[in-house]
Formats: structure tokens, C-alpha cells, sequence
């Protein structure tokens, strides 16, 4: 029997940045299907070194350890260190560089050409495509944000417009920044069902993308375009005025120059990061 290969992953309790932490391992266990991994919490020095003793009674040590978001950085590279293994972060980290043996920065961050980095197109995530059920569409409506300047009439105009296009039921898909008056606005529309971001559970969205053939999302909602991107959707985008010309508005303009963006369906362009970072870790370190 093949020995399984174990992954720690340190979660600082947001899903966001837990989401893509799963997305590299979902992507790794894909390719190695006798990987396993667990979750370890944010912690101090001294209760690193005591986790790392109780996991040693058991054997269930990693052969490297990941995570996502600011305030895991201490924990991912001082367990890193006392285990003697490789330290992967998936953001821009905010510590230096050379601290950790591999960063996995989105191309909008402008990362530096280094041996330990890794360009990824957007953060990594989840999703998966799967067969698209004809003329399925989904809206996903994100929220102000400190970027954009959200105007709840402006974004119910685009959703009425497409719409009227295609008299077809919609779905249309609330975030957790999405204002009330948005969603009051939303539901006065005919043959639409408008989903709460609180009616729905963690597998929700994934499953929905991987069938959904057309996808409109808020210009503010910066991975729901990279999930469904990745979901193998063709993706419009609602405008929204923005604040300034900031490296968020840049990366989605070089995502429409790139033609992921708008593209017929029969045509999208893909995204499969995950599946590629995955590729590189396991040539690495596995």
C-alpha cells in the first residue's frame, strides 16, 4: 500500500483565504490521490512547539505546510521551522520573501521573478467545471467595497437589462457585503430567485458554477471572476465606477485584454491555476 502524503494547512478562520488553501489541496489530491491533510489553528510559539510534539506521537507529520492570509504568516513559518519543512503561502506575504520557500502571488500584486515565487492568475480556488447545463445563467452581486463606488440603482439596471434580454428564470446570487436596499431591489424582478449569501452553505457556489454556462458578476467582487473563470464559465462583468486606477482595476482590465472576459461561449478561456501551482509544488517538494 502506497504511504499517504501529509499536508498541514494553518487557518485563520476566514473562508476566503481557507478557500484557497483547499483549492491547492483538492488540486494536489487530485494528482495524488493518497494525500491527506489538517487544519491547525493560529497559535504562539509555545503552543507550536507543544502541537508539534503531540502530532509527533501519532506520526500525522506533513511534508510541507500552507496557508493563506496575513495573520497566518508566524505560525505557517515557526511550525515550518521546528518541523524542518517546506513553508508555502499563497498571497503576496507581508513578512520578507526569502522567509518562505514558496509564495503564490496573483499577477495583479506585480510579484518579483524569484526562484520562490510562483505567478498565478488570480487567486486559486476550488472550482471545477463540470457540464454546463444550456442557457444557464447566474448573477453574482458583490457590495461596496473600498475600490468601487457602489451604486445599488446602477447594478439593479444591468440585472434588469440582461434580464429582459432572455426571459429565461435567473439566479441571482447575493455576497455577504451585499446591501439590503440591492437585494429589495432585486427580488421586485420577475422570474428571477434571488439566493442569500446566509441561505447557502460552503458547496453551494462551487456546484453551481461548474454547471452554469453564463455568469455576470459585480466588477467589485474580484475571486467570484476568478472562480467562475476557473469554473469554465463565460463571464461578463456588471461596471461599477472605481475610485482609482488601483492594481485590482488593472488586473481585470488585463484579464478582458487577455480574452478571458466576455468571450463567446463557445470559446471561453479557462482557468486552471490550481491545477498548475499543484503540478510545480509536487515536482518540488513531493
Amino acid at each position: 500500500m502506497t504511504k499517504a502524503t501529509h499536508i498541514w494547512v494553518v487557518n485563520d478562520g476566514k473562508p476566503g483565504h481557507f478557500n484557497q488553501s483547499l483549492g491547492l489541496l483538492e488540486a494536489l489530491q487530485r494528482k495524488m490521490p493518497n494525500l491527506t491533510w489538517q487544519v491547525v489553528p493560529i497559535m504562539h510559539v509555545w503552543q507550536a512547539f507543544s502541537y508539534v510534539w503531540k502530532q509527533k506521537q501519532t506520526k500525522s507529520l506533513p511534508k510541507f505546510i500552507v496557508s493563506a492570509g496575513h495573520h497566518t504568516h508566524v505560525t505557517l513559518l515557526i511550525l515550518a521551522k521546528i518541523l524542518r519543512v517546506p513553508a508555502i503561502v499563497l498571497m503576496k506575504p507581508s513578512l520578507p520573501l526569502s522567509w518562505f520557500d514558496l509564495c503564490i502571488i496573483p499577477e495583479h500584486d506585480v510579484p518579483l521573478a524569484r526562484h520562490n515565487i510562483i505567478e498565478s492568475i488570480g487567486p486559486l480556488n476550488r472550482m471545477q467545471p463540470a457540464k454546463k447545463l444550456a442557457d444557464s445563467k447566474l448573477i453574482l452581486i458583490g457590495g461596496p467595497s473600498k475600490h468601487f463606488a457602489w451604486n445599488d440603482e446602477q447594478v439593479f439596471t444591468q440585472v434588469e437589462n440582461i434580464i429582459q434580454q432572455d426571459h429565461r428564470h435567473s439566479i441571482i446570487a447575493t455576497s455577504r457585503r451585499t446591501p439590503l436596499k440591492t437585494i429589495t431591489l432585486l427580488k421586485v424582478l420577475a422570474n428571477v430567485t434571488v439566493v442569500l449569501a446566509t441561505e447557502t452553505d460552503s458547496n453551494w457556489l462551487p456546484d453551481m458554477l461548474a454547471k452554469t454556462k453564463n455568469c455576470w458578476v459585480t466588477q467589485d467582487s474580484m475571486s467570484m471572476i476568478y472562480e467562475a473563470l476557473t469554473a469554465g464559465c463565460c463571464v461578463k462583468l456588471l461596471a461599477l465606477p472605481y475610485h482609482d486606477k488601483n492594481r485590482l482595476i488593472l488586473g481585470v482590465e488585463k484579464l478582458q485584454a487577455a480574452g478571458y472576459l466576455g468571450a463567446v461561449t463557445a470559446s471561453v478561456v479557462k482557468l486552471a491555476e490550481a491545477d498548475r501551482c499543484a503540478g510545480i509544488i509536487q515536482q518540488r517538494f513531493l
